[in-house]
């Protein structure tokens, strides 16, 4: 009898591990009537590196898909020079928000020590010097008044711009990086309250957090700095990959167990485990406050440009159709699609499946 009962067991295992590899983008009843604000993420460090001209081809991603919102984000060591003023590199950020307010698109400008895209802490050597392997970064850390500080004179900058109407503060804060970097609360907290005193408009706050397993409760200690009108927000990943499968510290030293290209992780199809997106969207309702996917998978994994280069990757551009799909599915009200830098060079080079995937969403 109970050598039955494990063999079932694990037979009933390797279903639902095949069922969630098969299977990655589960299927729901789509509401009529329901239309999601799409938007995207929008880079020009990354413009310049698949390399094409930034400006030209922002102004055309905004004309050719019909966006509702585009987030941006400040990079630290990239906008601001070493006397500490605003460099050319700040300038493409006023002129995307300028175009996107020509054509009335709102804007989400992504501010603190981790904002979206590799490496995610985009900081200067003088503050990044002063983060150890592993650590955590609070309210009481050497770098904390310089990073109030450069959020509030980011804000007192550009709370000209009517069109933004949200400050997102720090980028999946608990999620390590490749150095084991994580945000404290405390550090979250004094930003938001720095941010609030420097923004006239008092425009809302986003806070983000990974797309939450059942038994990830991290996120519930974001909820509190919340407010009416402010957005918590998750990731929508389903076929993922990584730089390190591992990374921990062993008596000072670091390692690093790199991803295997081979392995494609499903991440929405272990069901009972999942992110349970129609339950947290509620919760969030409920208490007044808005829940978004600020970061919709619409890419594959891109390490190199080579991984760019090929037409075919594990991640195809019709899935981004199941990716909305499944959002509009669960009535999430703020869907932003990454990976529009991608889609432009990828229609750079003669493939417009996924500009149009997009599109056929979108418009």
């Amino acid at each position: 009898m109970l050598k039955r009962s494990v063999i079932l067991f694990f037979i009933l295992i390797v279903l639902y591990v095949t069922n969630a590899f098969l299977f990655p983008f589960p299927k729901k009843n789509v509401p009529e009537g329901f239309r999601p604000q799409y938007g995207t993420s929008y880079s020009f460090e990354q413009a310049s590196w698949y390399g094409y001209d930034g400006r030209t081809e922002f102004v055309n991603l905004l004309d050719e898909v019909k966006f509702s919102w585009v987030r941006l984000p400040f990079f630290w060591d990239e906008m601001v020079d070493l006397n500490g003023e605003f460099n050319k590199n700040f300038e493409d950020l006023e002129f995307a928000i300028d175009e996107a307010g020509q054509r009335n698109v709102k804007v989400i400008v992504a501010l603190g020590l981790k904002t979206p895209y590799y490496p995610e802490y985009h900081l200067p050597d003088v503050i990044e010097k002063q983060i150890k392997f592993g650590e955590k970064i609070d309210n009481h850390h050497p770098i904390a008044n310089d990073v109030m500080s450069i959020d509030k004179k980011v804000v007192e900058r550009l709370a000209k711009y009517e069109n933004i109407t949200h400050w997102q503060v720090e980028n999946e804060p608990y999620l390590a990086n490749i150095n084991n970097w994580k945000i404290d609360k405390s550090l979250i907290r004094v930003e938001i309250d720095s941010i609030r005193s420097a923004d006239r408009m008092q425009r809302p706050i986003i806070l983000n957090h990974v797309g939450p397993a059942v038994f990830d409760h991290e996120w519930k200690n974001l909820i509190d700095f919340l407010g009416a009108d402010d957005v918590f927000s998750v990731n929508a990943y389903f076929k993922t990959q990584g730089i390190n499968l591992f990374s921990f510290s062993v008596f000072g030293r670091e390692m690093r167990v790199a991803w295997p290209k081979i392995l494609v992780w499903p991440v929405q199809s272990w069901y009972g485990f999942s992110p349970n997106f129609g339950f947290l969207g509620e919760q969030f309702k409920n208490n007044g406050r808005k829940f978004w996917v600020l970061e919709a998978q619409a890419e594959p994994y891109i390490r190199n440009i080579e991984d760019a280069r090929r037409p075919n990757n594990y991640f195809r551009a019709d899935d981004i159709i199941k990716v909305g799909m499944f959002l509009k599915s669960n009535r999430i009200e703020g869907v932003g699609f990454w990976g529009a830098n991608y889609w432009i060079y990828r229609q750079s080079v003669g493939d417009d499946t996924w500009i149009e995937a997009v599109k056929s969403v979108v418009n």
